[in-house]
């Protein structure tokens, strides 16, 4: 009876099967035509706009072309790191918004596809940032500019009766300003790691001077006519706030700034939330010497990416986005950025509803932007360097733009040997030699160090089996159980892991098409002799020494303070421990405003009768100002931490050294600290290592700014693998991180935890 229904289930179960497999054959000739004419209507685009502000315009698209189109907002803070990861990973949309500077990094290598837009060419503004090589790869789409902000009311105080037209005229009236108060400045000079190039360069394209000339491949800037624009500029330092945009900004909102340069969608908010401030908005200044006046353009920009299976498609769409009464539909919604159509100018929605804005349009048919280089960033990043050195009176105006001519051309010139490395080490500079050979040596020391411990961890293993044989058996349930955490884990770590040391020996360019090539050990060589890096490692070195013996003695003695019984102990703990659960960023914010040049510590270093210091900006006090705010925020984790160790002391111990005749601080050095040292040695283990990992401080509050002082390496491998795009080069950098970290804290581990055992190896029986 058994083995009849046996058969009768299996006759069941293959007839099931069968019909269900004509049922997904069917659906597979039915649909699959319909799938792929779906497929082929379809595009992704990823932008940066609030969704109702462009969703009314993408329904009119679809409903025209009967394409279909699936939006992705991209934020500002990860937008573009996620862009190269996913034309990395060959997952990237259709067509993407990218910043007007970006374009040439992205097409360099195949990461955008050419585009045939002539017939555009002449309906919209900036080009340039979108042209590389001959080709076409971006098409603009909405533009911004900037403009020439002054305080009324100060010019008054000041005397100035008209409203500066020329170099000569703005530094003039900038220095009556600034003598009205000491905390009145008469221009906000803005400075980071993008406003200080593209503040800089319409004083020098005004001045019919430019960075480098595309047509000779050189740099260009100890010409006469860039010097002189670096010396008016150093000129009007003297009498500017020297900040980054928000702090400069702030300033001018409450009062305290005469000029600046500012984007036209602060017009409404200063009229929003200043209504005292009053204020004007005219043309940049012109140049004495060639009477012109050149401000920086950019903005966003239309592309389409390698990985699109639609280009016609993505073509019609961004030529519908282009259009000028669809992109006023998007822009009318933010003052910010306006329409790259040409025709712009003319619509009453500038012309009657805000001609405020008009004086923006109009420079936009002038404005400029730099020459198009796939190695722009490096390039902007040395002259930027530079040029703070000369605004913080470090090293003369010629002596400044010769070097910055010297390592921009060595860019320009040999673009393929600077693919990997950067600028050689000055040999002369003690402190990063010193560390360049203690990286070297530290690799050495680890492997003979490695070898020694292994060594002799084994003899000592070997000793204690034949003392003690334990097996550890795993069942076939036991392995099944732990597969799935296997494969995460071996997916998500050990993979990326493996990867990232292979592309360490590669250069690969994550937007480029081309596969890593295999260069061996020149990554790791060239960090040797990589000044920046060479640097980003001694300010990480620099931090965990200041911060991490600091964090550990004040949680010592709060902790022990603590575990008495005071009144509102628990209020005492909660108070500690809350910066501990806030996050990097509020903190960091909340700091900012602290160090601000009219912000608490200036306040309290005032009435303490000491000078006003800019903390952030100044070189000597930057990094200083973020480990205090590390150890702020970080030592209440560790009180807790070893206030938890403390109560796992027993107190016989101090009632019977009490009975003894022993005082607290004899009790503290005998019996609580030899105890407490177990939790105290994995506190400072993990505080080093946090410490030497620190970036969101440094990316929010300086960006490794001013003159590189802050850069810590974990920073450092950031910039050269995401924003400069050099995979290979970042991972060799991590690698090195890597290997400090070990030498820092695996090796004190190995100490602690083992010592024990080889000091009584020889006692060990069989």
């Amino acid at each position: 009876m058994l083995i009849r229904l046996k058969l009768a289930l299996t006759r069941l179960d293959s007839h099931l099967f069968r019909t269900t497999r004509l049922l997904l054959l069917g659906w597979v000739i039915l649909f699959l035509p319909l799938s792929g004419f779906s497929q082929s209507k379809e595009i992704r685009f990823w932008q940066f706009w609030p969704e109702k502000w462009i969703k009314p315009e993408i329904e009119r698209f679809e409903k025209q072309t009967g394409i279909k189109v699936i939006v992705e907002r991209l934020t500002w803070s990860d937008g573009l790191n996620k862009i190269i990861a996913a034309l990395a990973a060959d997952q990237a949309p259709d067509v993407i918004e990218i910043g007007s500077t970006w374009v040439v990094g992205f097409s360099e290598g195949g990461g955008l596809k050419p585009l045939e837009v002539d017939d555009l060419k002449a309906r919209l503004n900036l080009w340039k940032p979108a042209e590389y090589q001959g080709k076409t790869y971006a098409v603009p789409w909405t533009l911004s500019t900037g403009a020439l902000f002054y305080n009324k009311k100060l010019l008054d105080k000041a005397g100035v009766l008209d409203v500066p037209s020329d170099w000569n005229q703005l530094l003039d009236a900038s220095r009556r300003i600034s003598v009205l108060d000491e905390r009145i400045y008469g221009y906000g000079l803005k400075t980071g790691a993008y406003s200080t190039w593209q503040k800089f360069l319409p004083f020098a394209w005004s001045n019919e001077a430019v960075l480098f000339d595309p047509n000779s491949n050189s740099a260009t800037l100890d010409s006469p006519r860039f010097l002189q624009a670096v010396r008016y500029y150093q000129e009007l330092k003297n009498s500017s706030l020297f900040d980054d945009n928000l702090a400069v900004r702030k300033a001018f909102q409450e009062g305290k700034i005469g000029f600046m340069v500012e984007e036209p969608g602060q017009i409404i908010k200063f009229q929003k939330e200043s209504p005292e401030l009053e204020f004007g908005v005219t043309s940049l200044p012109k140049s004495p010497h060639t009477q012109k006046s050149i401000a920086f353009g950019g903005g966003q920009m239309l592309a389409i990416t390698k990985n699109t299976k639609n280009l016609d498609a993505a073509n019609r769409f961004i030529r519908f986005l282009v259009r000028p009464d669809v992109t006023k539909s998007i822009t009318s919604q933010v003052t910010t950025l306006f329409p790259s159509h040409k025709s712009a100018i003319n619509d009453p929605f500038y012309q009657v509803e805000h001609p405020e804005l008009l004086i923006f349009l109009e420079t936009l048919k002038t404005a400029s932007s730099p020459a198009s280089h796939p190695k722009w960033i490096d390039i902007q990043e040395i002259f930027s360097e530079q040029l703070e050195r000369v605004m913080y009176g470090l090293i003369s105006v010629e002596d400044a733009m010769n070097q910055a001519k010297k390592d921009i051309n060595e860019i320009l010139l040999e673009p393929k040997a600077n693919v990997i490395g950067d600028q050689g080490l000055e040999k002369d500079n003690l402190t990063y030699n010193l560390i360049k050979y203690l990286l070297i040596i530290g690799a050495l020391l680890l492997l003979i160090w490695g070898g020694y411990y292994y060594y002799n961890l084994k003899y000592i293993q070997k000793l204690e089996k034949q003392v003690v044989t334990k097996k550890i058996k795993y069942s076939a349930n036991t392995i099944l159980f732990l597969l799935p955490w296997l494969l995460v884990f071996s997916v998500f770590s050990v993979f990326p892991i493996v990867y990232s040391f292979y592309l360490s020996f590669t250069q690969f360019k994550a937007t480029a098409v081309a596969s890593p090539k295999w260069i061996g050990l020149l990554n790791y060589l060239n960090l040797l002799s990589d000044k920046n890096f060479i640097n980003s490692v001694y300010n990480s070195l620099i931090f965990v020494i200041g911060t991490v013996p600091v964090i550990m003695l004040l949680a010592l003695v709060l902790s022990v303070i603590l575990n008495q019984k005071l009144r509102f102990r628990t209020f005492y703990r909660v108070s500690y421990f809350m910066p501990v659960v806030t996050s990097v960023m509020v903190i960091a914010t909340l700091f900012m405003e602290l160090y601000a040049p009219a912000g608490f510590f200036n306040d309290l270093a005032g009435l303490m009768g000491f000078e006003d210091k800019h903390w952030l900006k100044d070189p000597s006090w930057s990094l200083p100002s973020i480990m205090f705010m590390n150890i702020w925020a970080s030592f209440g984790f560790y009180t807790l931490m070893l206030l938890a160790g403390l109560q796992n002391i027993p107190l016989e111990y101090y009632e019977a050294s009490k009975l003894d005749g022993a005082s607290h601080l004899r009790q503290f050095f005998t019996i609580t600290l030899p105890l407490l040292k177990p939790t105290l040695i994995v506190a400072a283990l993990m505080d080093t290592i946090l410490a030497f990992q620190v970036f969101g401080e440094i990316f929010i509050m300086t960006k490794g700014g001013p003159l590189r002082t802050t850069e810590t390496s974990v920073y450092f491998l950031y910039e050269t693998a995401f924003h400069k795009q050099k995979m290979g080069y970042g991972s060799a950098a991590a690698y090195y991180v890597f290997l400090v970290l070990i030498l820092f804290t695996g090796g004190q581990f190995i100490l602690y935890r083992y010592k024990g055992a080889f000091k009584n190896r020889n006692k060990i029986t069989v």
